[in-house]
């Protein structure tokens, strides 16, 4: 593990926004299905954002570590399938497009349980992609809980003499996934409120509860959204529009600024302080910017509390979000073994839960728990085994929620169009690597869990087509077609 550094950015000033921030784009929980059977179920509303639960200390909030007893064996199912080959009509569709069968793995079994209806090369370790976030999240359900809210707090350093602080203002973030400019101005009025004006010290950031390496991107592209670093204190991740008037009294325009480094996001939530604090609500900062640790002594003046958990799991999987997938692993990690939050103790965390519920996976690895990554593996079987449990389990209806609804919204909402409301799937894509998971109920009305794990160095996006006629093969009930001997 890393030691964890402590780095000091001063910043002099920053002036008003010339363009004011981005507003939070709506959030994938709050789009509401029309569809019910036995898969798909309605989302349920969110709650008000400003609906938030009273403080509780951070150690019962964030620190104690969920109970999570190991099931003792093994309940994945090893059997056969039905079929053990692709059917003929999708093999024939791959090699159309100049691709291998061998390199699609697929698992396909009622959701309660008996034979499974395909087993295609299902125990190969693979690339998954954006379905490794189903892991995550569901992982998440069962160490945080569906309930889950993260606490960012704001401190004050310092003694109080008439509306001047003597000290410092210290935010302290907890890893929430979700913290925008909304949150952020309702600890800013708490600060206010105590009848602070003027500040004589300067604004602190403590990001100590994640420790995270500075990775390189997956693909180069630094500056690109998907390859947002995770934080403690992550800030409005879709970014903001700043003036910043450096130094020098150089002005730089930053529109957006996207969250890709730590320091884009200290000028992002400190522009933020300084137009909310100084040109809103009329206060001064006579100091700059540091990163470090909470001071000894620090009061608390007020806790932000997220959105429950069961809420950014929606934007999660259906938007497949990232950093947030990244927030929750370092998340799950600081709850079971102690802050600050490592990639490597999320991983645990993971390895417990799924444990706990009768699921050992040989062959999982997880990196970063986003599926942005080029070591992360799963098997078509284990994913599969885990939406069998999914299903069978407390977090249904939370987890399958979160999940894009096929033909309606997400990431399968242009898709299969004539299935429209039938399925709910978790998709991935990277180079050489296209990835479809979850749960589509059939036109005799039984629901079957759906994995697709494909890697090949000739993939391209028309590889969705095999995948989609796979689909459909399972709907109409896998008669049409058998696999032959080969």
């Amino acid at each position: 593990m890393l030691n964890w550094r402590i780095t000091t950015l001063t910043v002099l000033s920053i002036s008003l926004a010339a363009c004011s921030s981005q507003p939070a784009p709506q959030s994938a929980a709050s789009a509401q299905s029309n569809y019910s059977d036995d898969v798909l179920q309605s989302s349920p509303a969110n709650p008000s954002r400003s609906n938030r639960t009273q403080y509780t200390p951070p150690s019962s909030v964030v620190q104690r570590p969920t109970r999570l007893a190991s099931a003792g064996g093994d309940k994945t199912f090893r059997g056969a399938g039905r079929l053990n080959r692709l059917p003929d009509s999708i093999a024939h569709s791959l090699r159309l497009r100049g691709l291998s069968e061998q390199n699609m793995g697929a698992y396909i079994r009622p959701v309660n349980g008996g034979q499974p209806l395909l087993t295609a090369y299902a125990d190969t370790p693979r690339n998954p992609a954006s379905t490794m976030k189903l892991v995550t999240t569901y992982s998440a359900l069962g160490v945080l809980g569906p309930d889950y809210r993260w606490p960012t707090e704001i401190y004050t350093a310092g003694n109080l003499a008439g509306d001047t602080l003597q000290g410092d203002v210290i935010i302290k973030g907890y890893g929430n996934p979700d913290f925008r400019e909304g949150d952020f101005r309702q600890l800013l009025q708490a600060l206010r409120a105590r009848g602070i004006r003027n500040i004589a010290g300067n604004f602190i950031i403590d990001k100590t509860y994640f420790n995270v390496p500075n990775q390189g991107s997956i693909d180069g592209k630094d500056g690109a959204s998907y390859n947002a670093l995770p934080e403690a204190l992550l800030y409005n991740e879709r970014g903001s529009c700043y003036e910043v008037r450096g130094k020098a009294g150089q002005i730089q325009r930053i529109c957006p600024i996207a969250p890709r480094n730590s320091n884009e996001l200290n000028v992002n939530l400190f522009g933020d302080f300084w137009r909310i604090w100084v040109g809103e609500m009329g206060g001064h900062l006579a100091g700059g910017l540091r990163i470090a640790g909470l001071p000894g002594g620090a009061q608390l003046v007020h806790t932000h509390h997220s959105t429950p958990l069961r809420n950014v799991i929606a934007e999660i999987n259906k938007d497949s979000n990232n950093v947030m997938a990244r927030q929750l692993l370092l998340s799950m990690g600081a709850k079971q073994h102690g802050a600050p939050g490592t990639t490597q103790k999320g991983a645990s965390a993971v390895g417990q839960f799924l444990e706990s519920r009768g699921l050992r996976f040989s062959n999982l690895r997880i990196d970063n728990g986003s599926g942005l990554s080029r070591s992360e593996r799963i098997s078509a079987r284990e994913m599969g085994e885990m939406l069998v449990d999914i299903y069978n389990s407390p977090y249904r209806h939370e987890l399958m929620s979160s999940m894009a609804v096929l033909g309606v919204d997400g990431t399968v909402k242009n898709r299969m169009k004539n299935l429209t409301g039938r399925g709910k799937f978790k998709t991935g894509t990277l180079r050489d690597v296209r990835a479809l998971a979850g749960y589509l109920t059939a036109a005799n009305g039984q629901p079957y869990v759906i994995s697709i794990l494909h890697n090949d160095a000739n993939i391209r996006a028309s590889a969705k087509a095999a995948h989609d006629d796979l689909v459909e093969w399972v709907y109409y009930g896998g008669q049409n077609n058998v696999a032959s001997a080969r």
